[in-house]
C-alpha cells in the first residue's frame, strides 16, 4: 500500500467518524422530554442537545417508551439513552456521560392538611402517592411506605386536592410543571428527601474517546452555568 492510498484510507475513516448519526432516546417525561410542534423538547433534551453540538457529533433525539428506548440502547451501536438513574446494575451495561441531571424529589401536601412534615418518619402511616416505575415510587416502596400507584403521576394532584391520598411524592421540577399547566395553589411542597443523578447512557460500542469528550464538555458546561440557565427556563 502506497503513500496516497493510506492518505485516501485515512480521510475516508475520519469522514465514517464524522458521517456517524447517534440516536438519543428518551421517554415522555415533561418537562425533561416532550413534544413541542411534533418536535422533541425539554430541559434534558436542550441539555443533551447542546453538549453534542459542543461535541461536534450529529445526532437525532427520539422520544418512545422507557422499555423500548433501554433495549434499543443495549443492542444497538450509535445509541444512548437519557435520563437514566445510574446503578450497580446497570453500570456494566452502558458507557456513562454523568451527570446529565441533578434531580430532586419532595413530599407534597394540601395547603389545607395538617400534616407537619420534617422528616420521612413524619411521613410513615401516611398515604403517598407516586406512579408506576417511578424512582420515588421504587425507594417509598422499599423503605415500607404506604404507597397509592397509578400508571401517570398527573392525576394524583387531583388525587390530592380530594384528600385520597394524604401526601403526594414528585419530582420537584415536574411538580413545578404540572402544577403551573393547571394553575394549581393550593398544593405545597412540604419536605425535600431525595436527590438523583442522571446520567447519558451509551451502548457499549461506543468509543471511549467520544464518551471522554462529552464527559469533558459536560463538565465545562456545568462550570459555565449552562446546564442551570437551561433547566431555568422550564420552571
Amino acid at each position: 500500500m502506497n503513500f496516497k492510498t493510506i492518505i485516501c484510507c485515512l480521510c475516508f475513516f475520519s469522514l465514517s467518524v464524522q458521517a456517524t448519526t447517534f440516536t438519543l432516546f428518551t421517554e415522555e417525561l415533561p418537562p425533561y422530554a416532550m413534544k413541542v410542534g411534533g418536535k422533541p423538547a425539554g430541559a434534558s433534551v436542550d441539555i443533551v442537545s447542546e453538549l453534542f453540538k459542543r461535541v461536534g457529533l450529529n445526532f437525532k433525539v427520539r422520544i418512545v417508551p422507557w422499555k423500548r428506548a433501554y433495549l434499543t440502547t443495549l443492542e444497538e451501536p450509535n445509541a444512548c439513552i437519557f435520563p437514566v438513574q445510574r446503578n450497580q446494575e446497570r453500570e456494566v451495561l452502558f458507557h456513562w456521560v454523568s451527570p446529565i441531571l441533578i434531580t430532586q424529589t419532595g413530599f407534597y401536601t394540601n395547603s389545607s392538611a395538617s400534616h407537619n412534615l420534617r422528616t420521612m418518619n413524619d411521613v410513615k402511616g401516611l398515604r403517598v402517592g407516586s406512579y408506576k416505575g417511578s424512582a420515588a415510587a421504587e425507594y417509598l416502596t422499599g423503605q415500607g411506605f404506604k404507597m397509592s400507584l397509578i400508571t401517570r403521576d398527573a392525576p394524583n394532584i387531583q388525587k390530592l386536592q380530594a384528600k385520597r391520598i394524604d401526601v403526594w411524592a414528585a419530582d420537584t421540577l415536574m411538580a413545578g410543571h404540572m402544577m403551573k399547566e393547571r394553575s394549581v395553589t393550593d398544593v405545597n411542597e412540604s419536605l425535600i428527601y431525595f436527590t438523583t443523578l442522571r446520567a447519558l447512557a451509551c451502548n457499549l460500542d461506543t468509543p471511549i474517546d467520544t464518551i471522554d469528550k462529552l464527559s469533558t464538555t459536560l463538565k465545562q458546561m456545568y462550570t459555565e452555568g449552562v446546564v442551570e440557565k437551561l433547566k431555568e427556563k422550564y420552571r
